[in-house]
């Protein structure tokens, strides 16, 4: 029944009240089962279906993300996300060389050395938390040091980084609040204080010296590298990590799963983009309606949220054959880096991560379930889904199958 809004439909999908943190499939269904283009409480619209969710992403003319990010508080513009083409393409172009195939792949024994010396930290004990001891440190050094922040600052990132994103508002209709204003306003100010200081220093090889040296007319301004900072700690500190906790608690219950992987480790990588099709790191992405438009067949009114509702896409019957399943021989497409333009920035580098985890981890520790008790859920509502803590025991020592 209509009360005179859209905000206040009756069969208006509340996302924040989706039971995904225990139950993603259940979470997604829900949102699948609402239409490929759902009404979602306090006026926005859900593209949940592929087709409807590719088409937001490819046409940022009508569905921009310009303002879509607002919720996060930054005090600048977070660069490349919150702007469109034409200005999108110039970020693009400045800073695509630093995560090309070419440069992660000159990564690869870096990321493979410090996934070794991790798992070293705790194979002996015969238990781990698989978040804290190994998918936060993981991505966590590669960024810091590709990036240029100091390692002894990242208990502060994370938690600047953690309050951020656990309070966004996944609706796109409310301002941000007190706490992510003010957590905002503190990481800024850090940020600015680094960038003032590498300045100075003008020396370094890492992508933040690389970008301060630039002479060249499209160079950085300081808003716009501190705002690419801003969304990289957010994305450098988060992404893999979520996807990792995630991952590993599938394998964790599921001993034919992970029997796949380590009697043949070449199926890592399909394995890895099976994962991610099922449990999208961020799987609801926002856009704001530029103009009045249409989409599915359902009129958008222009300035309404839309929020791309990637793990339901990425499990679209009309895709997917039994799409709740998880087949790591399935190699199918997924959209849980986006599409068009606003593609996914460090999808090389995260993939390259993902997959090294699970192959020196599934080379050394090949048995290993929940610890006793362990009920892991993920955090919501928040911008990505991730376990906090991921109690896991095993054979000490490792075992070989």
């Amino acid at each position: 029944m209509e009360t005179g809004m859209t905000s206040q439909r009756a069969d208006a999908l509340r996302l924040e009240e989706l039971p995904m943190a225990s139950d993603r499939t259940a979470a997604f269904t829900i949102i699948r089962d609402a239409g490929p283009v759902a009404p979602i409480d306090h006026g926005g619209f859900a593209a949940a279906s592929q087709e409807t969710a590719e088409y937001v992403f490819r046409h940022p003319e009508l569905f921009s993300s310009k303002r879509a990010w607002d919720a996060a508080g930054s005090p600048v513009p977070m660069v490349p996300i919150a702007f469109d083409p034409p200005e999108h393409t110039r970020f693009r172009r400045i800073l695509q060389p630093f995560f090309s195939p070419r440069v992660v792949k000159l990564m690869l024994p870096t990321v493979q050395a410090l996934a070794g010396q991790l798992i070293d930290n705790f194979i002996d004990r015969g238990e781990c938390d698989l978040t804290g001891d190994f998918a936060v440190p993981l991505p966590a050094e590669v960024f810091l040091t590709l990036f240029g922040l100091p390692l002894a600052d990242l208990d502060r990132l994370l938690e600047w980084k953690d309050t951020i994103i656990n309070l966004f508002d996944l609706r796109g209709s409310a301002a941000p609040s007190e706490e992510v204003v003010k957590t905002a306003a503190d990481m800024h100010g850090y940020l600015l204080r680094h960038l003032e200081e590498r300045r100075r220093q003008d020396e370094g090889g890492d992508l933040l010296s690389q970008l301060l040296a630039d002479t060249s007319e499209e160079r950085l301004t300081t808003d716009e590298l501190l705002g690419m900072s801003f969304l990289f700690v957010g994305a450098g500190l988060d992404t893999v990590t979520s996807s990792l906790s995630t991952q590993f608690a599938h394998l964790a219950v599921n001993a034919e799963l992970r029997h796949q992987i380590t009697r043949d480790p070449a199926l890592i990588p399909d394995a890895v983009e099976e994962f991610l099709r099922v449990e999208p790191a961020v799987p609801v992405l926002p856009r704001v309606a530029t103009q009045d438009t249409e989409l599915g067949g359902c009129p958008i009114p222009a300035g309404a949220p839309i929020q791309v509702a990637v793990g339901a896409a990425n499990r679209d019957p009309a895709e997917h054959p039994d799409p709740d399943s998880i087949d790591f021989r399935r190699q199918q497409r997924h959209l849980s880096f986006g599409a068009g333009p606003h593609r996914c920035l460090g999808s090389h580098l995260a993939r390259m991560e993902l997959r090294v985890a699970h192959q020196e981890w599934h080379r050394r520790i090949p048995e290993y379930e929940l610890a006793p008790g362990t009920r892991p859920e993920v955090t919501w509502p928040a911008i990505t889904a991730g376990i906090d803590s991921l109690p896991l025991v095993f054979p000490s020592g490792g075992a070989a199958r």
